[in-house]
């Protein structure tokens, strides 16, 4: 019944058109334009129909293909008001916040201050590692593919006492995939120690401010707290609010769909600020993303690069993450020979069941196992 009545109070909102990220104005879904063609109607009735089938409160999209972006909202920032989802709605965008960070530091290794394959330890001699020698050998390239050898999570990452917390590894570095927020964690504290800066003053120099994403933050920004979605449980209920008073690069970005795709397209798909050898290592299979704790069927069809899920199915590879905070679940897709991207964001636990319908409705027809491996993950 909750996912009823949250059906019958969703609204869909048409699209909008603009040039690629960059080009023109930023893409808005607040009204169809005249000339939105049947096709844009078509899709946008097919994301709403989805919204709706998986009592998804509020979602915004964009997908870009062909350098045109179409940009579609649905429903509400909280199921207890009335409040519609906006192009300036901000979502968490949970893990998302990683390769945000995986570009962060491919610009400063980029500048000679960072080696891939350098221990972390040699840059900083965090206290969470000091009496691990496994985790004195963990390397950025490590943190990034995803063999680290540390843990999803220690210590919850809301726990103040995570800095104090010392990690334990399960295993060598480098021996194999297994999923960690910590080894971001872990980069993010050196990477602030090698700096000077903190990681949101980082990100806002490195990232936000050179691809125009004025509503992303680290730090839960209390200017912005009318424009913020409200995560759901899977029956409906509205999820307490979260404040991020410290940054976390592996889950506490805050951010839209707008400021996300000029980030797919500007950092991810043309590599500006990156060197082009730097660049393509984003894309090219660093691990086999197998995790022995984790099987999953769709294991043969996917690798991970620096930062970025690869899938490998149906004739092309496309790059991609999720992300899973309570109450809000996220996700892209980029095809990096043609740009073609799609990025969704959810203020509901429901929001991986509409993955594949989506995925389908704008990037094509298609298996994408992408979906089925990540809900094999912790």
């Amino acid at each position: 019944m909750a996912v009823l009545a949250l059906a019958l109070v969703s609204v869909g909102i048409a699209p909008a058109l603009r040039a690629a990220p960059g080009a023109g104005d930023r893409p808005g879904c607040d009204a169809p334009p005249a000339s939105a063609s049947a096709q844009a109607q078509a899709r946008r009735e097919a994301f709403d129909a989805a919204m709706r089938a998986h009592g998804i409160p509020g979602a915004q999209l964009i997908h870009t293909r062909d350098g045109i972006s179409e940009a579609y909202c649905h429903g509400v920032l909280n199921a207890r008001a009335a409040a519609t989802v906006g192009d300036d709605t901000v979502f968490q965008a949970a893990s998302l916040s990683k390769v945000v960070a995986a570009y962060i530091a491919l610009r400063l290794v980029d500048a000679g201050q960072l080696e891939l394959d350098k221990p972390l330890w040699d840059y900083w001699q965090s206290p969470r590692t000091r009496d691990n020698p496994l985790a004195r050998r963990i390397t950025t390239r490590m943190v990034l593919d995803h063999t680290s050898g540390l843990p999803n999570w220690q210590i919850s990452p809301s726990n103040p006492a995570i800095d104090h917390t010392p990690l334990q590894s399960k295993f060598a570095p480098g021996e194999h995939y297994a999923y960690s927020g910590e080894g971001f964690y872990l980069l993010q504290r050196t990477l602030e120690h090698l700096t000077g800066s903190s990681w949101n003053a980082l990100a806002a120099r490195e990232v936000f401010s050179r691809f125009d994403m004025p509503s992303s933050s680290y730090l839960t920004d209390p200017a912005l707290h009318a424009r913020n979605a409200n995560g759901h449980a899977g029956n409906g209920s509205a999820e307490p609010e979260r404040i991020f008073a410290w940054e976390n690069t592996a889950w506490t970005l805050v951010t839209n769909a707008h400021d996300y795709d000029n980030f797919i397209q500007r950092a991810l798909y043309r590599g500006e600020g990156l060197r082009p050898d730097t660049h393509a290592l984003m894309f090219a299979p660093s691990s086999d993303a197998d995790d022995p704790a984790a099987p999953s069927p769709a294991d043969a069809f996917i690798a991970w690069g620096l930062g970025v899920g690869l899938q490998d199915a149906d004739g092309r590879r496309l790059a991609w993450h999720w992300g899973d905070n309570p109450g809000f679940k996220a996700f892209f897709m980029l095809d990096p020979a043609s740009g073609e991207s799609l990025v969704l964001f959810t203020n509901s636990e429901n929001g991986p069941a509409a993955y594949k319908q989506v995925l389908r409705t704008f990037m094509g027809p298609g298996s994408y196992p992408a979906v089925d491996w990540s809900s094999a993950q912790d």
